[in-house]
């Protein structure tokens, strides 16, 4: 019977740790891109509930405030004797001034979103463990 050498405890040859780091680091992609898959569709099937039910609620509220507005016009004409025309204006006036009030406060909001902010966060604090650890040969 031949002797069976005793198991060795040097390091696993060169190649074979790549292969094995090189295969980790792929079951790890594909784990993580399941996930994202997942999250992914989750939120757009979230998203799209609110967007469709804010569409929807949208159309409908623009739909009644069109309706409303000649009556208000009306009823404003009728108990102050001015004319329609001015009245109309003036409501007019009021909503581009609304809007451009709201398109203001919509631009300052947008400046501080920070999208993507915490994975950007982890990003450097990689590269600064990287650097922090240079690759040994």
């Amino acid at each position: 019977m031949p002797d069976i050498p005793p198991a060795s405890t040097a390091a696993a040859p060169e190649p074979n740790r790549a292969k094995s780091l090189l295969a980790a680091l792929a079951s790890y992609l594909e784990a993580r891109g399941l996930l994202f898959q997942i999250e992914a569709r989750e939120a757009g099937a979230g998203f799209s509930r609110v967007a469709s039910a804010m569409f929807i609620g949208a159309v409908h509220f623009l739909i009644g405030w069109m309706a409303a507005l000649p009556a208000v016009v009306s009823l404003t004409c009728h108990y102050t004797g001015f004319r329609w025309e001015y009245v109309t204006l003036a409501v007019a006036g009021f909503h581009v001034l609304l809007g451009l009030l709201f398109l203001i406060i919509a631009k300052a909001r947008r400046r501080g979103l920070k999208p993507f902010e915490e994975t950007l966060h982890q990003f450097s604090e990689d590269r600064a463990w990287l650097a922090q650890n240079p690759q040994q040969k």
